[in-house]
């Protein structure tokens, strides 16, 4: 197993810095970023919708009340 890894020197590993790789640092990061603020645009315009949701259930809801106490029932 040491003959295996006897080839890797350790004191000549070291990562170079290149133009190229601070310029995919830079793209990959700003796609992160785009992806997160869509994503929380996303998630605050499902809140609105749902908050708008639950309005039109509870005033439909807050309508058949009302008519219902206008008209009762026959069966009484």
């Amino acid at each position: 197993m040491t003959k295996l890894f006897s080839y890797v020197k350790y004191s000549e590993a070291s990562f170079q810095m290149s133009n190229e790789y601070i310029a995919l640092l830079i793209i990959t990061t700003s796609i992160w970023i785009l992806l997160w603020l869509g994503y929380r645009k996303n998630k605050i315009n499902d809140e609105n919708k749902m908050k708008e949701k639950q309005a039109r259930i509870k005033a439909k809801t807050e309508r058949r009340i009302k008519l219902e106490s206008l008209y009762p029932s026959k069966n009484k």
